[in-house]
């Protein structure tokens, strides 16, 4: 697993789509333009397919570029919108997960759904991202572990900024129970932590 290699470009397109639409088109442009990456972007589209893209690598250097331009307050609810459209991207074209809608899924019990649905979408996550996700519970919650996290690189912060898995966790729960669980990254890299750590309560929230 390596970060040189492609993500599909339906990843990057909705990243785009989320940046035009709350910031509009010359941002985006800045910042392929300022990431080194304007060869990927112009004017048109990736397209919504799994057909491969940029690497890993160049789109981490996107966010990083992204907080660099637009600070956590710009660039925050861009990363949640995407994050939210992953979820239901994944939900609606993976195998994977339309797999999980049949009617044995839903007699599971809560807790058994709730840890079959991340150790799924976190497996997808994976396998589109090249970044080592590691699943598992405990009685204070169900944690997400993600090292090597594209998504905070080179930002320096006191607190949690890997928006876009906090958001797609949220959202693929909320599908798998009907329910809005809590999601909190308590570990990231960005306030200097070894790898990028989100728990998930055992309650919904009221």
């Amino acid at each position: 697993m390596t970060r040189e290699q492609p993500i599909p470009s339906s990843v990057l397109r909705m990243f785009c789509e989320s940046v035009i639409d709350n910031l509009g088109e010359k941002s985006l442009k800045l910042m392929f333009t300022q990431s080194g990456l304007q060869h990927a972007y112009s004017s048109q589209l990736p397209p919504d397919d799994d057909s491969p893209s940029i690497t890993g690598t160049e789109l981490a250097a996107l966010f990083t570029t992204a907080f660099r331009i637009f600070g956590d307050r710009g660039i925050k609810p861009i990363l949640l919108r995407v994050g939210r459209n992953a979820a239901l991207h994944f939900r609606e074209t993976n195998r994977t997960l339309a797999a999980l809608a049949g009617a044995a899924f839903k007699v599971l019990p809560t807790d058994a759904k709730i840890k079959l649905v991340l150790s799924r979408a976190a497996k997808i996550s994976e396998e589109q991202l090249h970044m080592p996700h590691r699943v598992y519970d405990t009685p204070e919650g169900y944690f997400v572990e993600l090292r090597d996290s594209l998504y905070c690189e080179g930002v320096s912060a006191d607190h949690g900024v890997c928006y876009l898995p906090q958001a797609f966790y949220v959202e693929i729960l909320r599908w798998a129970t009907g329910a809005t669980y809590p999601v909190d990254e308590i570990q990231c890299r960005a306030k200097g932590d070894a790898l990028c750590l989100f728990r998930v309560g055992r309650e919904p929230r009221v």
